[in-house]
């Protein structure tokens, strides 16, 4: 059985909240966009939490020379998003409007649906919450573990039931049983499938995937996660939406915070059919959470093509040599196609994570079957570099 990871779990079993590392809450206030969830309201409980949890006085904490642990893009924002944000700041007295509809119009026609297939969101992470509360009265959710907990653990607080599928070997998704279980279970309310895989990095099949789809969402609607899409290729993407066009009752959730660099700005879609999008409209914060700037930013970063190119190579290009660094060392890290690397490593997992932050590197620590790991984001050229200097001191 995987063990359940969130944003609190980890950041109670960081070295933040250890002698040493603790930090104060001015430092805090200014870092902690870096652990902030998606939603305000959880926003709010995670720094109440780590107000209270943190009783130590102000210490010095190590500089960061790596942020390896949001898979945030460090390559920041576009240059036409930036200027397209800085233009909007005049409207910041007014709500965003009519510029939602040219947001759609771009999406759906890249990807082959009708704008009314499409729901403007502030991140993705609203349509997950949103859908959590919303599947969870209706039936028990099915995935596969080790996957992205934040919808299940939603839906868990909310009474609702997961059934999970065991993994395959390599820690991805089982099509295969996903499927037998899915067609075979009375009452499921929905499969839930994040393509690529947080925090494992793996991908299914584009044509299986599909057919998956295909095969069960006539019978159990199919939500995807597809937060991190965009660090596969153009050609070797799913494009699901051809599945949407059709009817077909399949949810895609897209975020701008990775490959876009909109982390902090908030900023995604889901794409469905509007039966379930006027089902789980309102359990989100409506469009209307994004604000004008945020939007055009993202108007202009859509069309900027070069700059997610760029993002996309130069994140290959770390996450090779990174992957060869561990291989040459002796470690086994999962084939990703994203923008961050998970691996066993031979330490406890807290002990770890402390001595890399000793050493001012971030990075995320989680237990999968007993085996500790490591999940490392993917940075620049250069943090990789730090980022493995740190490790070998590290592991010795």
């Amino acid at each position: 059985m995987a063990h359940v990871f969130n944003r609190r779990n980890w950041l109670q079993s960081t070295g933040l909240l250890t002698a040493g590392l603790a930090t104060g809450l001015s430092r805090w206030q200014k870092a902690k966009a870096a652990f902030i969830p998606e939603s305000v309201a959880t926003e709010q409980r995670l720094f109440n939490e780590f107000v209270a949890l943190t009783n130590t006085p102000p210490d010095t904490m190590p500089a960061l020379k790596a942020r390896l642990f949001a898979n945030e893009n460090p390559y920041g924002i576009s240059t036409s998003a930036k200027e397209a944000i800085n233009k909007a700041t005049a409207l910041g007295n007014r709500y965003a409007w009519m510029e939602f509809a040219q947001l759609k119009k771009m999406i759906a026609d890249a990807e082959g649906v009708s704008p009314k297939n499409i729901l403007i969101t502030p991140g993705s992470s609203d349509v997950l919450m949103a859908a959590a509360v919303n599947f969870s009265q209706k039936g028990a959710i099915l995935t596969s573990r080790p996957t992205y907990d934040d919808l299940l653990e939603r839906a868990t607080k909310q009474n609702g039931q997961i059934l999970t599928v065991p993994a395959t070997t390599g820690l991805g998704y089982d099509l295969a049983a996903l499927k037998a279980k899915a067609l075979s279970t009375p009452g499921l309310s929905m499969v839930y499938i994040v393509n690529p895989n947080n925090p494992t990095g793996t991908i299914v099949s584009p044509a299986e995937l599909a057919q998956f789809c295909r095969d069960v969402a006539p019978k159990v609607p199919v939500f995807i996660d597809e937060a991190y899409i965009d660090f596969l290729e153009p050609a070797d993407r799913p494009m699901l939406g051809k599945l949407v066009a059709e009817g077909l009752d399949v949810m895609l959730a897209r975020t701008f915070s990775k490959i876009h660099g909109f982390a902090g700005l908030r900023l995604g879609y889901v794409m469905a059919q509007p039966k379930s999008i006027t089902q789980i409209k309102p359990f989100t914060n409506g469009e209307f959470a994004v604000g004008i700037t945020t939007l055009m930013g993202g108007i202009a970063s859509y069309q900027d093509q070069a700059w997610q190119t760029y993002c996309r190579t130069e994140n290959a290009k770390a996450r090779d040599y990174t992957m060869k660094e561990l291989k040459a060392i002796g470690y086994e890290p999962i084939p990703s196609y994203a923008n961050f690397i998970l691996f066993p490593i031979k330490m406890k997992t807290q002990a770890f994570e402390n001595q890399m932050y000793g050493q001012g590197v971030g990075i995320q620590t989680r237990e999968i079957d007993r085996q500790p790991y490591c999940r490392v984001s993917i940075g620049t050229m250069d943090e990789m570099k730090i980022f493995m200097d740190a490790f070998k001191k590290v592991v010795g």
